[in-house]
């Protein structure tokens, strides 16, 4: 094991304690887009898991977009590599978007919707497995980057948490390489040569999210190396003050 691959298990592991995210014996749904982060997250629990001995049961979710078939490559590639080569059944479930929000603006519209029907359809997978947690491969640059995105765009100082209990649906989003920062994630993906997909959706270079990531983070970070790191740790603190008495609902 790699220097690197110690590092990255000791910081999800570091988390999933920190911030109770996995329980034993509980079923946790996790959603392979095939970018580079699901798929760390997949190897990363895969070992965790070892560590734990298999205490909790993990369910890989491939969510096809109809509305973008561009967007996805060869499922049955997906199916061969996961179930072929990982002994790991991956269930495909289609999801397609209404009407209504593929007219005029698609950046601002669609990619709400799509996170809606995407939510939607892991929410229904959830019941049928009787999952109590969804695991996202978000990282540290993604908190960030969402908490930048509500101040610029929402006038709120609202984070992406690690933990997240949505208590109508009795259901908790986790995010275990939340101590992670994406340039690990680039490095490890090409050390172990995890094969992994960049998207094709025509509005991902236009979104907000992107601008503050290329224009606002990596510029700070040309004069402030640890600008991402100090900035995430300041929200955590804070987030840990306001949640840990009443638990992590949203």
């Amino acid at each position: 094991m790699s220097a690197l691959e110690k590092r990255l298990l000791k910081k999800l592991r570091s988390a999933i304690m920190d911030f109770g995210m996995i329980q034993a014996w509980e079923t946790v749904l996790l959603w392979v887009s095939w970018w580079k982060d699901s798929m760390v997250l997949w190897y990363l629990l895969n070992e965790y898991r070892k560590v734990v001995k298999d205490k909790f049961e993990i369910r890989w979710i491939y969510i096809f977009k109809e509305f973008l078939i561009d967007c996805d490559i060869n499922f049955e590639e997906k199916r061969k590599y996961f179930e072929d080569v990982l002994n790991i059944p991956l269930e495909k479930v289609n999801i397609n978007l209404p009407e209504e929000s593929k007219l005029n603006d698609w950046v601002g519209q669609s990619c709400q919707w799509c996170a809606y029907a995407r939510r939607i359809a892991m929410f229904k997978l959830c019941q049928k497995y009787n999952a109590t947690k969804i695991a996202f491969g978000h990282h540290m640059d993604d908190i960030v980057v969402t908490t930048m995105m509500n101040m610029l765009e929402w006038r709120k100082l609202k984070i992406m948490p690690p933990v997240n209990k949505m208590s109508k649906w009795d259901i908790t989003f986790i995010r275990p390489m939340a101590y992670i920062r994406e340039k690990e994630l680039v490095t490890f993906v090409k050390q172990k040569e995890i094969p992994y997909s960049s998207c094709n959706c025509p509005v991902w270079e236009n979104t907000m999210r992107n601008k503050i990531k290329y224009w606002i983070i990596w510029e700070n970070e040309k004069n402030f190396p640890k600008y991402t790191e100090n900035m995430f740790w300041a929200l955590i603190r804070e987030y840990k003050k306001k949640y840990e008495k009443d638990g992590y609902s949203m």
